[in-house]
Protein backbone atom coordinates (compact mmCIF):
# COMPACT_ATOMS: atom_id res chain seq x y z
CA UNK A 1 0.00 0.00 0.00
CA UNK A 2 2.84 2.40 1.00
CA UNK A 3 4.43 1.75 -2.51
CA UNK A 4 1.14 2.81 -4.60
CA UNK A 5 0.93 5.90 -2.42
CA UNK A 6 4.47 6.96 -3.38
CA UNK A 7 4.12 6.18 -6.50
CA UNK A 8 1.44 8.55 -6.91
CA UNK A 9 3.33 11.26 -5.15
CA UNK A 10 6.10 10.40 -7.88
CA UNK A 11 8.63 13.46 -7.97
CA UNK A 12 8.09 16.29 -10.40
CA UNK A 13 11.30 15.39 -12.27
CA UNK A 14 10.25 11.71 -13.30
CA UNK A 15 7.05 13.18 -14.67
CA UNK A 16 9.06 15.90 -16.74
CA UNK A 17 11.29 12.83 -17.57
CA UNK A 18 7.77 11.12 -19.34
CA UNK A 19 6.32 14.06 -20.86
CA UNK A 20 10.18 14.88 -22.49
CA UNK A 21 10.04 11.29 -24.10
CA UNK A 22 6.31 11.62 -25.10
CA UNK A 23 7.54 14.50 -26.51
CA UNK A 24 10.57 13.36 -28.63
CA UNK A 25 8.93 10.53 -29.77
CA UNK A 26 5.94 12.84 -30.94
CA UNK A 27 8.57 14.68 -32.81
CA UNK A 28 10.01 11.94 -34.25
CA UNK A 29 6.42 10.39 -35.56
CA UNK A 30 5.47 13.25 -36.70
CA UNK A 31 8.54 14.67 -38.45
CA UNK A 32 8.43 11.30 -40.24
CA UNK A 33 4.52 11.93 -41.40
CA UNK A 34 5.87 15.17 -42.44
CA UNK A 35 8.12 13.62 -44.86
CA UNK A 36 5.52 11.54 -45.59
CA UNK A 37 3.23 13.97 -46.63
CA UNK A 38 5.88 15.87 -48.87
CA UNK A 39 7.31 13.03 -50.57
CA UNK A 40 3.70 11.70 -50.95
CA UNK A 41 2.94 14.90 -53.36
CA UNK A 42 0.26 15.79 -50.24
CA UNK A 43 1.64 19.64 -50.03
CA UNK A 44 1.26 22.47 -52.14
CA UNK A 45 2.05 25.74 -53.14
CA UNK A 46 2.20 27.70 -49.89
CA UNK A 47 5.47 25.35 -48.53
CA UNK A 48 7.28 26.38 -51.70
CA UNK A 49 5.78 29.80 -51.30
CA UNK A 50 7.32 30.16 -47.86
CA UNK A 51 10.45 28.46 -48.30
CA UNK A 52 11.01 31.05 -51.44
CA UNK A 53 11.26 33.59 -48.93
CA UNK A 54 13.04 31.97 -46.47
CA UNK A 55 15.63 30.71 -48.89
CA UNK A 56 16.17 34.35 -50.48
CA UNK A 57 16.60 35.78 -47.22
CA UNK A 58 19.19 33.49 -46.01
CA UNK A 59 21.18 34.57 -49.26
CA UNK A 60 20.38 38.52 -48.53
CA UNK A 61 17.42 38.94 -50.56
CA UNK A 62 15.38 39.57 -47.30
CA UNK A 63 11.86 38.86 -47.56
CA UNK A 64 12.26 38.64 -51.39
CA UNK A 65 8.98 36.89 -53.46
CA UNK A 66 8.18 36.21 -56.64
CA UNK A 67 5.07 34.56 -55.56
CA UNK A 68 2.40 37.39 -55.22
CA UNK A 69 0.65 39.75 -57.96
CA UNK A 70 1.05 42.76 -55.17
CA UNK A 71 4.19 42.81 -54.40
CA UNK A 72 7.65 41.52 -54.53
CA UNK A 73 8.16 41.47 -51.01
CA UNK A 74 6.03 38.95 -48.63
CA UNK A 75 6.34 41.82 -46.47
CA UNK A 76 3.63 43.70 -48.71
CA UNK A 77 1.55 40.17 -47.63
CA UNK A 78 1.88 40.26 -44.23
CA UNK A 79 4.68 40.97 -41.75
CA UNK A 80 6.00 38.05 -40.67
CA UNK A 81 9.34 38.58 -39.30
CA UNK A 82 9.66 34.47 -38.01
CA UNK A 83 11.05 33.95 -41.54
CA UNK A 84 14.02 36.02 -40.68
CA UNK A 85 14.76 34.29 -37.63
CA UNK A 86 14.85 30.98 -39.39
CA UNK A 87 17.09 32.26 -42.40
CA UNK A 88 20.44 31.17 -40.25
CA UNK A 89 19.06 27.79 -39.89
CA UNK A 90 17.79 27.41 -43.26
CA UNK A 91 21.17 28.43 -44.56
CA UNK A 92 23.17 25.74 -42.29
CA UNK A 93 20.12 22.67 -43.55
CA UNK A 94 19.24 24.17 -46.81
CA UNK A 95 16.12 21.65 -46.94
CA UNK A 96 12.08 21.51 -47.13
CA UNK A 97 12.56 19.17 -44.36
CA UNK A 98 14.18 22.11 -41.80
CA UNK A 99 11.02 24.55 -42.06
CA UNK A 100 8.66 21.59 -41.35
CA UNK A 101 10.93 19.64 -38.50
CA UNK A 102 11.51 23.14 -37.04
CA UNK A 103 7.41 23.48 -36.89
CA UNK A 104 7.44 19.96 -35.68
CA UNK A 105 9.27 20.86 -32.57
CA UNK A 106 7.96 24.35 -31.75
CA UNK A 107 4.65 22.81 -31.76
CA UNK A 108 5.83 20.05 -29.53
CA UNK A 109 7.02 22.43 -26.85
CA UNK A 110 3.79 23.61 -26.35
CA UNK A 111 3.13 20.81 -24.02
CA UNK A 112 5.54 22.10 -21.94
CA UNK A 113 3.54 25.52 -20.60
CA UNK A 114 0.62 23.28 -20.65
CA UNK A 115 2.01 20.98 -18.66
CA UNK A 116 3.14 23.94 -16.23
CA UNK A 117 -0.08 25.29 -16.03
CA UNK A 118 -1.92 22.54 -15.32
CA UNK A 119 0.56 20.69 -12.43
CA UNK A 120 0.34 24.26 -10.55
CA UNK A 121 -3.78 24.62 -10.93
CA UNK A 122 -4.83 21.12 -10.40
CA UNK A 123 -2.10 20.12 -7.99
CA UNK A 124 -1.54 16.63 -9.97
CA UNK A 125 2.03 15.64 -11.37
CA UNK A 126 -0.68 12.76 -13.19
CA UNK A 127 -2.75 15.15 -14.44
CA UNK A 128 -0.48 17.25 -16.48
CA UNK A 129 1.22 14.65 -17.94
CA UNK A 130 -2.30 13.90 -19.30
CA UNK A 131 -3.09 17.07 -20.07
CA UNK A 132 0.78 17.63 -22.18
CA UNK A 133 -0.29 14.36 -23.80
CA UNK A 134 -3.73 14.85 -24.48
CA UNK A 135 -2.52 18.09 -26.50
CA UNK A 136 -0.37 16.86 -28.82
CA UNK A 137 -2.90 14.21 -29.21
CA UNK A 138 -5.91 16.59 -30.57
CA UNK A 139 -6.97 15.84 -34.14
CA UNK A 140 -6.75 19.42 -35.25
CA UNK A 141 -3.11 20.04 -33.73
CA UNK A 142 -2.08 17.01 -35.74
CA UNK A 143 -3.79 18.51 -38.83
CA UNK A 144 -1.46 21.66 -38.36
CA UNK A 145 1.36 20.54 -37.83
CA UNK A 146 1.41 18.08 -41.16
CA UNK A 147 -0.56 21.26 -43.08
CA UNK A 148 3.04 22.53 -45.05
CA UNK A 149 4.59 24.95 -43.25
CA UNK A 150 2.62 27.60 -41.07
CA UNK A 151 3.72 30.36 -39.35
CA UNK A 152 0.44 30.75 -36.79
CA UNK A 153 2.57 27.37 -35.36
CA UNK A 154 5.11 28.52 -33.74
CA UNK A 155 2.88 31.64 -32.12
CA UNK A 156 1.37 28.84 -30.11
CA UNK A 157 3.91 27.50 -27.56
CA UNK A 158 4.79 31.71 -27.33
CA UNK A 159 0.98 32.27 -26.13
CA UNK A 160 1.27 29.79 -23.82
CA UNK A 161 3.95 30.32 -22.36
CA UNK A 162 3.24 33.75 -21.50
CA UNK A 163 -0.63 32.77 -20.69
CA UNK A 164 1.69 30.83 -17.81
CA UNK A 165 3.71 33.45 -16.69
CA UNK A 166 0.87 35.89 -16.55
CA UNK A 167 -0.45 33.50 -13.98
CA UNK A 168 2.39 33.39 -12.03
CA UNK A 169 2.13 36.98 -12.46
CA UNK A 170 5.77 37.16 -14.01
CA UNK A 171 6.25 40.20 -16.27
CA UNK A 172 9.50 39.84 -17.75
CA UNK A 173 8.84 36.32 -19.15
CA UNK A 174 4.94 37.44 -20.22
CA UNK A 175 6.39 40.56 -21.87
CA UNK A 176 9.24 38.43 -23.75
CA UNK A 177 6.82 35.74 -24.92
CA UNK A 178 4.22 38.32 -25.88
CA UNK A 179 6.58 39.91 -27.73
CA UNK A 180 8.27 36.68 -29.52
CA UNK A 181 4.30 36.03 -30.76
CA UNK A 182 4.01 39.12 -32.69
CA UNK A 183 7.06 38.50 -34.68
CA UNK A 184 4.49 35.02 -36.20
CA UNK A 185 2.17 36.79 -37.89
CA UNK A 186 -0.02 40.42 -37.70
CA UNK A 187 -3.08 38.84 -36.36
CA UNK A 188 -1.54 37.36 -33.57
CA UNK A 189 -1.23 40.84 -32.32
CA UNK A 190 -5.06 40.91 -31.93
CA UNK A 191 -4.41 37.91 -29.37
CA UNK A 192 -1.90 40.04 -27.52
CA UNK A 193 -4.51 42.49 -26.77
CA UNK A 194 -6.74 40.00 -25.64
CA UNK A 195 -4.30 38.66 -23.07
CA UNK A 196 -3.60 42.32 -22.19
CA UNK A 197 -8.02 42.22 -20.83
CA UNK A 198 -7.67 38.54 -19.30
CA UNK A 199 -4.69 40.43 -17.56
CA UNK A 200 -7.17 43.20 -16.58
CA UNK A 201 -10.08 40.85 -15.77
CA UNK A 202 -7.74 38.30 -13.42
CA UNK A 203 -6.72 42.26 -11.62
CA UNK A 204 -3.19 41.34 -12.46
CA UNK A 205 -0.95 44.26 -12.10
CA UNK A 206 -1.58 47.08 -14.18
CA UNK A 207 1.44 46.77 -16.20
CA UNK A 208 0.33 43.24 -17.25
CA UNK A 209 -2.61 44.83 -19.24
CA UNK A 210 -1.11 47.73 -20.46
CA UNK A 211 2.22 46.06 -21.93
CA UNK A 212 0.38 43.77 -24.07
CA UNK A 213 -2.77 46.35 -25.04
CA UNK A 214 -0.01 48.50 -26.01
CA UNK A 215 2.17 46.19 -27.68
CA UNK A 216 -0.64 44.37 -29.64
CA UNK A 217 -2.48 47.44 -30.91
CA UNK A 218 0.58 49.21 -31.79
CA UNK A 219 2.44 46.06 -34.13
CA UNK A 220 -1.16 45.71 -35.31
CA UNK A 221 -1.99 49.17 -36.27
CA UNK A 222 1.80 49.87 -37.47
CA UNK A 223 1.78 46.28 -39.21
CA UNK A 224 -1.50 46.50 -40.76
CA UNK A 225 -1.58 50.34 -41.90
CA UNK A 226 1.51 51.05 -42.36
CA UNK A 227 4.46 48.80 -43.09
CA UNK A 228 2.68 45.71 -45.28
CA UNK A 229 0.91 48.56 -47.27
CA UNK A 230 4.36 50.28 -47.95
CA UNK A 231 5.46 47.29 -49.43
CA UNK A 232 2.78 46.98 -51.90
CA UNK A 233 3.51 47.60 -55.68
CA UNK A 234 0.03 48.24 -56.09
CA UNK A 235 -2.35 50.22 -54.91
CA UNK A 236 -4.81 49.39 -51.92
CA UNK A 237 -4.81 48.32 -48.35
CA UNK A 238 -4.04 44.95 -46.49
CA UNK A 239 -5.07 42.06 -48.57
CA UNK A 240 -6.61 39.52 -46.19
CA UNK A 241 -9.48 42.56 -45.56
CA UNK A 242 -10.83 41.63 -48.73
CA UNK A 243 -12.08 38.38 -46.92
CA UNK A 244 -14.51 40.58 -45.24
CA UNK A 245 -15.76 42.60 -48.16
CA UNK A 246 -19.24 41.25 -47.96
CA UNK A 247 -19.50 42.43 -44.22
CA UNK A 248 -18.67 46.17 -45.85
CA UNK A 249 -15.88 47.90 -47.21
CA UNK A 250 -15.23 50.42 -44.43
CA UNK A 251 -16.43 50.06 -40.12
CA UNK A 252 -19.12 52.00 -40.35
CA UNK A 253 -20.58 49.66 -43.49
CA UNK A 254 -20.08 46.73 -41.33
CA UNK A 255 -21.38 48.25 -38.52
CA UNK A 256 -24.45 48.52 -40.73
CA UNK A 257 -24.57 45.50 -42.22
CA UNK A 258 -24.30 43.99 -38.68
CA UNK A 259 -27.37 46.28 -36.88
CA UNK A 260 -29.72 46.01 -40.18
CA UNK A 261 -28.91 42.19 -41.30
CA UNK A 262 -28.52 40.36 -38.02
CA UNK A 263 -30.03 37.54 -39.86
CA UNK A 264 -27.65 37.42 -42.97
CA UNK A 265 -24.07 37.68 -40.96
CA UNK A 266 -25.82 34.85 -38.49
CA UNK A 267 -26.05 32.42 -41.10
CA UNK A 268 -22.57 33.18 -42.02
CA UNK A 269 -21.65 32.36 -38.87
CA UNK A 270 -23.62 29.64 -37.83
CA UNK A 271 -23.50 27.52 -41.16
CA UNK A 272 -24.02 23.83 -41.05
CA UNK A 273 -19.94 23.43 -41.89
CA UNK A 274 -19.30 25.78 -39.20
CA UNK A 275 -21.17 24.23 -36.66
CA UNK A 276 -19.45 21.02 -37.19
CA UNK A 277 -16.04 22.83 -36.98
CA UNK A 278 -16.88 24.32 -33.35
CA UNK A 279 -17.93 20.86 -32.32
CA UNK A 280 -14.77 19.91 -33.42
CA UNK A 281 -12.26 22.00 -32.19
CA UNK A 282 -14.39 22.45 -28.55
CA UNK A 283 -15.59 19.51 -28.02
CA UNK A 284 -12.38 17.35 -26.93
CA UNK A 285 -12.45 19.84 -24.03
CA UNK A 286 -15.87 20.16 -22.86
CA UNK A 287 -17.43 21.03 -20.87
CA UNK A 288 -14.92 22.10 -18.84
CA UNK A 289 -13.14 24.67 -21.40
CA UNK A 290 -16.55 26.60 -21.93
CA UNK A 291 -16.24 27.21 -17.97
CA UNK A 292 -13.65 29.83 -18.62
CA UNK A 293 -15.34 32.54 -20.52
CA UNK A 294 -12.44 34.75 -19.48
CA UNK A 295 -9.97 32.80 -21.06
CA UNK A 296 -11.73 31.90 -24.32
CA UNK A 297 -11.04 35.61 -24.65
CA UNK A 298 -7.72 35.05 -26.23
CA UNK A 299 -9.76 32.88 -28.90
CA UNK A 300 -12.00 35.42 -29.77
CA UNK A 301 -9.90 37.38 -32.38
CA UNK A 302 -9.54 34.23 -34.04
CA UNK A 303 -13.04 32.82 -33.91
CA UNK A 304 -14.33 36.28 -35.21
CA UNK A 305 -11.85 35.88 -38.10
CA UNK A 306 -12.82 32.47 -39.14
CA UNK A 307 -16.53 32.63 -38.14
CA UNK A 308 -17.20 35.89 -40.28
CA UNK A 309 -15.16 34.65 -43.20
CA UNK A 310 -17.04 33.17 -46.07
CA UNK A 311 -14.18 30.86 -47.74
CA UNK A 312 -14.94 27.23 -46.28
CA UNK A 313 -11.42 27.11 -45.96
CA UNK A 314 -11.29 29.04 -42.67
CA UNK A 315 -13.90 26.51 -40.90
CA UNK A 316 -11.97 23.59 -41.77
CA UNK A 317 -9.46 21.76 -39.23
CA UNK A 318 -7.58 20.35 -41.97
CA UNK A 319 -6.05 24.12 -43.15
CA UNK A 320 -4.31 26.65 -40.77
CA UNK A 321 -6.30 28.96 -39.92
CA UNK A 322 -7.88 28.39 -36.20
CA UNK A 323 -4.89 27.41 -35.15
CA UNK A 324 -4.17 30.00 -32.49
CA UNK A 325 -7.62 28.33 -30.75
CA UNK A 326 -5.70 24.95 -30.16
CA UNK A 327 -4.11 26.32 -27.08
CA UNK A 328 -7.04 28.43 -25.71
CA UNK A 329 -8.86 24.84 -26.14
CA UNK A 330 -6.81 23.31 -23.48
CA UNK A 331 -5.59 25.82 -21.30
CA UNK A 332 -9.53 27.09 -20.42
CA UNK A 333 -10.27 23.78 -19.88
CA UNK A 334 -7.45 23.21 -17.27
CA UNK A 335 -8.30 26.61 -15.37
CA UNK A 336 -11.99 25.07 -15.95
CA UNK A 337 -11.37 21.85 -14.20
CA UNK A 338 -9.14 23.95 -11.91
CA UNK A 339 -12.67 25.97 -11.14
CA UNK A 340 -14.90 23.19 -10.48
CA UNK A 341 -12.46 21.43 -8.10
CA UNK A 342 -12.99 24.44 -5.56
CA UNK A 343 -16.54 24.02 -5.57
CA UNK A 344 -17.73 22.91 -2.11
CA UNK A 345 -21.14 21.62 -3.74
CA UNK A 346 -18.28 19.12 -5.59
CA UNK A 347 -15.88 18.39 -3.26
CA UNK A 348 -18.33 17.74 -0.56
CA UNK A 349 -19.54 14.68 -2.90
CA UNK A 350 -16.24 13.47 -4.48
CA UNK A 351 -12.48 13.56 -3.33
CA UNK A 352 -10.63 17.05 -4.99
CA UNK A 353 -8.08 14.47 -6.33
CA UNK A 354 -10.65 12.25 -7.91
CA UNK A 355 -12.37 14.64 -9.56
CA UNK A 356 -8.99 16.43 -10.99
CA UNK A 357 -7.99 12.69 -12.39
CA UNK A 358 -11.63 11.73 -13.52
CA UNK A 359 -12.08 15.36 -15.75
CA UNK A 360 -8.60 14.70 -16.88
CA UNK A 361 -8.95 10.97 -17.88
CA UNK A 362 -12.19 12.49 -19.87
CA UNK A 363 -10.68 14.77 -21.83
CA UNK A 364 -7.93 12.38 -23.15
CA UNK A 365 -10.46 10.45 -24.32
CA UNK A 366 -12.65 12.71 -26.16
CA UNK A 367 -9.57 13.77 -27.64
CA UNK A 368 -8.15 10.30 -28.72
CA UNK A 369 -11.73 9.35 -29.84
CA UNK A 370 -11.97 12.22 -32.02
CA UNK A 371 -9.53 10.72 -34.21
CA UNK A 372 -11.49 7.79 -35.02
CA UNK A 373 -14.42 10.37 -35.88
CA UNK A 374 -12.11 12.71 -37.56
CA UNK A 375 -9.63 10.30 -38.86
CA UNK A 376 -6.38 10.86 -37.74
CA UNK A 377 -3.94 12.19 -40.13
CA UNK A 378 -0.74 10.91 -38.88
CA UNK A 379 -1.75 7.46 -39.55
CA UNK A 380 -2.99 8.42 -43.10
CA UNK A 381 0.56 9.59 -44.13
CA UNK A 382 2.67 6.34 -42.56
CA UNK A 383 -0.37 4.34 -44.72
CA UNK A 384 -0.24 6.26 -47.71
CA UNK A 385 3.86 6.38 -47.82
CA UNK A 386 6.14 7.90 -50.41
CA UNK A 387 5.09 8.67 -54.08
CA UNK A 388 7.27 7.13 -56.68
CA UNK A 389 6.37 10.10 -58.93
CA UNK A 390 8.58 12.28 -56.05
CA UNK A 391 11.85 11.13 -58.13
CA UNK A 392 10.34 12.39 -61.16
CA UNK A 393 9.15 15.58 -60.36
CA UNK A 394 12.74 16.35 -58.74
CA UNK A 395 14.25 14.74 -61.90
CA UNK A 396 12.76 17.73 -64.00
CA UNK A 397 13.07 20.44 -61.28
CA UNK A 398 16.89 19.52 -61.37
CA UNK A 399 17.02 19.77 -65.30
CA UNK A 400 15.40 22.91 -65.48
CA UNK A 401 18.14 25.57 -65.21
CA UNK A 402 18.27 27.28 -61.49
CA UNK A 403 18.28 30.87 -62.84
CA UNK A 404 15.16 30.24 -65.43
CA UNK A 405 11.93 31.55 -64.35
CA UNK A 406 9.80 28.45 -63.36
CA UNK A 407 5.84 28.46 -63.35
CA UNK A 408 4.46 25.22 -61.24
CA UNK A 409 1.16 23.84 -60.22
CA UNK A 410 0.26 23.45 -56.78
CA UNK A 411 1.25 20.03 -56.34
CA UNK A 412 4.94 20.70 -57.81
CA UNK A 413 5.33 24.16 -55.29
CA UNK A 414 6.79 22.43 -52.83
CA UNK A 415 10.48 21.20 -54.67
CA UNK A 416 10.33 24.15 -56.37
CA UNK A 417 10.93 27.02 -53.78
CA UNK A 418 14.77 27.47 -54.10
CA UNK A 419 14.83 29.61 -56.95
CA UNK A 420 14.13 33.51 -57.58
CA UNK A 421 11.70 33.29 -60.33
CA UNK A 422 9.33 31.12 -58.79
CA UNK A 423 5.43 31.81 -59.94
CA UNK A 424 1.99 30.17 -59.95
CA UNK A 425 0.35 28.46 -62.33
CA UNK A 426 -2.42 28.81 -63.63
CA UNK A 427 -2.83 32.69 -63.46
CA UNK A 428 -4.43 33.86 -60.12
CA UNK A 429 -5.97 36.65 -58.80
CA UNK A 430 -3.29 36.69 -55.48
CA UNK A 431 -0.71 34.70 -56.44
CA UNK A 432 1.28 35.17 -59.73
CA UNK A 433 -1.48 36.84 -62.55
CA UNK A 434 0.66 36.82 -65.40
CA UNK A 435 2.29 33.72 -65.53
CA UNK A 436 2.78 33.20 -69.10
CA UNK A 437 5.11 36.44 -69.92
CA UNK A 438 7.57 36.04 -66.82
CA UNK A 439 7.63 31.87 -66.87
CA UNK A 440 10.48 30.44 -68.95
CA UNK A 441 9.17 27.26 -68.19
CA UNK A 442 6.16 25.48 -67.12
CA UNK A 443 6.08 22.23 -64.80
CA UNK A 444 2.31 20.81 -64.08
CA UNK A 445 1.69 17.76 -62.15
CA UNK A 446 -1.52 16.87 -64.35
CA UNK A 447 -2.37 14.11 -62.52
CA UNK A 448 -3.30 15.85 -59.18
CA UNK A 449 -3.90 19.73 -60.59
CA UNK A 450 -5.47 18.91 -63.83
CA UNK A 451 -8.65 18.61 -63.06
CA UNK A 452 -8.94 22.07 -61.58
CA UNK A 453 -10.89 24.50 -63.96
CA UNK A 454 -7.83 26.96 -63.49
CA UNK A 455 -5.13 24.45 -64.46
CA UNK A 456 -7.63 22.37 -67.71
CA UNK A 457 -7.85 26.66 -69.26
CA UNK A 458 -4.10 27.16 -68.89
CA UNK A 459 -3.16 24.10 -70.20
CA UNK A 460 -5.94 24.58 -73.27
CA UNK A 461 -3.87 28.11 -73.42
CA UNK A 462 -0.30 26.41 -73.40
CA UNK A 463 -1.51 23.11 -76.55
CA UNK A 464 -2.79 26.57 -78.19
CA UNK A 465 0.00 28.64 -78.00
CA UNK A 466 3.06 27.92 -80.53
CA UNK A 467 5.52 30.48 -77.59
CA UNK A 468 5.61 27.54 -75.48
CA UNK A 469 6.87 23.88 -76.34
CA UNK A 470 6.23 20.39 -74.51
CA UNK A 471 10.28 19.05 -74.10
CA UNK A 472 8.97 16.32 -71.18
CA UNK A 473 6.35 14.28 -70.47
CA UNK A 474 6.57 11.86 -67.68
CA UNK A 475 4.58 10.26 -64.86
CA UNK A 476 1.62 13.11 -65.01
CA UNK A 477 4.13 15.96 -65.62
CA UNK A 478 4.43 18.08 -68.38
CA UNK A 479 7.04 20.25 -68.64
CA UNK A 480 6.69 23.32 -71.17
CA UNK A 481 9.76 25.89 -72.44
CA UNK A 482 9.30 29.19 -74.27
CA UNK A 483 12.51 29.46 -75.77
Amino acid sequence: MQGTKSFWKASDKWFKVALALFMLAWILTLSGAAWFKLNGLGMGFDLGMYEQVIWNTAHGRAFETSAFRYTNNHIGADLIVLEAILAPLYALLPDTMTLLVAQVIAIAFGAVPLYLLTRDRLQSNWAALGIGVAYLMYTPLLYLTLNEFQPRAFAMVLILFALYYLDKTRFAPYAAFLFLALLTRSDVALIVCMMGALAFVWRKPWKFSLAAFALGAVWFVLAVFVIVPSFKTDSGGFIYFETYDWLGKTPVAVLTTGLTKPAYVLQTIFSPQKIQFLIQVFGPTLPFSLLRPDVLLLAAPTLALNLLSQYNVQSNITRQYAAMLYPVMYASAVLGIAWLARQKWLTTRMARAHFVHAAVVWILFFTLAESLWVGNPVVSQYRKGASPRVATVRALIADIPPNAALGISNHVGPFAGRRQGFYFFPPHEYYTHNTFEVSEYLLIDAQADGNTPGVKAGLIQLQNNPAWQLVAQRDGYLLYHKP
